[in-house]
């Protein structure tokens, strides 16, 4: 027996179900990760081009960031929310050094999911009676806040949780047509017209790009026309950038491609190099809580913080977003190259070094993904349908390895699916 398959036993005789541990049959047991790279518990490398589900922007174990860790786990680690700290302010400069303009307030958290349950909250302080709206396909995380908010409802039976909002179709140029924004917006208008049935809008929640959704890119129009309907209703516009953003689109935000600032906003993953670190970032008007409203145990946990304040100044050093804006594209070429006669391929789409390739069916997907892991490159599998072939590498990427890698990948979208047929 190898060592992943002992490491993967020992899960199995004591986890509870529900988790993801063993979905992938054999399970990939995780031993290091640096740069791009993981390597496995029987020492096989992988060439990283899902970023540990987006977290990595800036690469795994980034030197800044561990020196920062170790540093600070010198001096303070846990510090209760209700005592302020150094690293604490040093975190909010580092987030108004690249907040949008406008969101001058932010309040941390420990997971996307708890930053977006605070936005909601936030929402529903301001109208408490008011409905919350959501689009088809959008994803907040797996809390009992969120999992209702989710677009696909099998993230809400998982947990036997019902709809938390009213539902409209997300802008999808692939399924929609040219008119994709006309329709979301009639959508929009419907529900809140006096026999909708919406009646008072606290907020308006979704992602400026769909991630678990598959890297859906709304047309250009739909942010600012969405904006204007939030203003003319009162409603509070809430974006989710927790995948799109940390210039994983090539800018920073990928609110930022629209022109368009949210009243709220939620950000994670890339935020914290590797660590728990999430924030709600908002404008004075629409963070009104009383002091002692919110708090949690580790909320404002130091080394965490220490750790997010040394990505985000290694986002903005290395100039990642720009960096993501220069090679993104060429990837996307390649990929175009690559899987140019696809039968069966309904999309390649991509933005910034974001890429997903929809494909006929999911089991397609699945075979795909699984081809790649054993040729030595990690993608990931979301889409509507589950259909979609995923891809979020780290930022810090180089362009050679990113080309080898987008290579194996149309390489096993092609031979997958040749397989099947």
């Amino acid at each position: 027996m190898s060592e992943g398959a002992r490491i993967a036993e020992r899960l199995r005789r004591h986890e509870g179900g529900g988790l993801r541990s063993f979905a992938e049959t054999p399970p990939l047991v995780w031993e290091k990760a640096r740069g791009c790279h993981v390597e496995d518990a029987d020492g096989k490398r992988y060439l990283d081009l899902y970023g540990g589900y987006a977290v990595a922007a800036i690469g795994y174990s980034h030197p800044r960031v561990v020196a920062a860790i170790r540093a600070q786990a010198e001096t303070l680690m846990h510090c209760p929310s209700a005592h302020p700290s150094r690293v604490r302010a040093e975190f909010y400069e580092a987030l108004a050094a690249i907040a949008p303009a406008g969101l001058d307030r932010f309040l941390p958290a420990v997971t996307g999911a708890m930053a977006n349950e605070m936005a909601v909250l936030l929402a529903k302080k301001r109208r408490p009676q008011g409905t919350l709206i959501a689009f088809t396909g959008g994803y907040f995380g797996r809390s009992v806040g969120t999992a209702g908010l989710a677009g696909k409802a099998k993230y809400r039976e998982a947990i036997g949780l019902p709809a938390a909002a009213q539902f409209v179709p997300f802008p999808y140029p692939l399924r929609h047509g040219a008119r994709a924004t006309d329709a979301t917006m009639a959508a929009l208008e419907a529900l809140a017209a006096p026999g909708g049935g919406a009646g008072e809008i606290a907020g308006v929640i979704l992602e400026p790009i769909q991630g678990n959704g598959g890297v859906v890119i709304p047309p250009a129009d739909f942010l600012p026309r969405l904006r204007q309907f939030c203003d003319r209703t009162g409603a509070l516009l809430v974006l989710d950038e927790i995948q799109s953003g940390c210039g994983r689109t090539g800018r920073m935000w990928a609110c930022e491609h629209a022109g368009v600032t949210p009243d709220l906003m939620t950000i994670g993953k890339g935020i914290g190099g590797g660590l728990a670190v999430a924030a709600v970032l908002g404008t004075t008007e629409s963070m009104s809580w009383k002091p002692d409203s919110y708090t949690s145990t580790f909320l404002t946990n130091n080394l965490n913080l220490a750790a997010a304040v040394a990505a985000i100044e290694v986002l903005r050093s290395e100039q990642l977003a720009a960096r993501a804006a220069a090679i993104g594209p060429g990837g996307l070429a390649q990929l175009r190259r690559g899987l140019e006669g696809v039968q069966g391929l309904r999309e390649l789409r991509g933005i910034g070094l974001w890429y997903a390739a929809e494909l006929e069916d999911a089991a397609w997907a699945g075979r795909a993904v699984r081809l790649a892991r054993e040729r030595g490159v990690l993608i990931g599998r979301s889409g509507y349908d589950d259909n979609v072939v995923k891809m979020s590498p780290p930022l810090v990427i180089g362009e050679g390895e990113l080309k080898e890698g987008l290579g194996v990948v149309a390489a096993a979208i092609r031979d997958s699916r040749e397989t099947a047929h």
